[in-house]
């Protein structure tokens, strides 16, 4: 699940920066969304960013009661705010490396994603081993010094128990300052 978030994390940094609609005749896969998007990406603002998620909701079927406001708990511990450094060699690179890596993920494929003038639309589909579908929304605005994006997982089959989780979860990044002087 945590690798899933992770994914769907970069691919709205991957795909934020698009200037107009795409629409793809059916899936399309994560190298394919990298070719289009890559060179139109914007470059992000160097500096100090400060990031935060905070999950919305969390379901599982057949869940003891509790255990869902107990994971929902566990995960917002991890939520705290984490603030990194994006050098100037790193924002020199805009959002191109990121989608670079999300190409090594053949099992993943975007069944439709919408970016224009910094506002986000798109779901992802991956395929894991044991039969684990996993589906992703991503929904936003995106700007050179930061995000504000509300994402939506539900992940089904394999031997899940109940057969299926979903997830929603509010991440917003911003730019709060300069990198600290090393």
């Amino acid at each position: 699940m945590r690798a899933a978030v992770v994914t769907s994390l970069a691919a709205v940094l991957a795909l934020a920066g698009c200037k107009k609609e795409q629409a793809p005749e059916g899936p399309k896969s994560i190298a394919e969304a990298a070719k289009e998007a890559a060179g139109s990406l914007p470059k992000p603002v160097p500096g100090l960013y400060r990031s935060t998620a905070e999950i919305l909701s969390m379901e599982m079927p057949g869940m003891p009661a509790g255990m869902g406001e107990q994971m929902k708990a566990m995960m917002g511990k991890r939520s705290t705010p984490h603030d990194f450094c994006l050098t100037g060699e790193e924002a020199a690179k805009g959002y191109e490396e990121r989608v670079k890596k999300l190409a090594g993920r053949p099992d993943c494929k975007f069944d439709h994603y919408s970016a224009d003038g910094g506002k986000l639309d798109a779901r992802m589909t991956c395929t894991a081993e044991g039969g684990i579908t996993s589906v992703t929304t991503m929904q936003g605005m995106m700007t050179p010094e930061g995000s504000d994006m509300t994402l939506g997982m539900e992940q089904s089959g394999g031997k899940m128990p109940g057969g299926a989780m979903t997830m929603k979860m509010h991440v917003k990044t911003e730019r709060v300052g300069d990198c600290p002087k090393a």
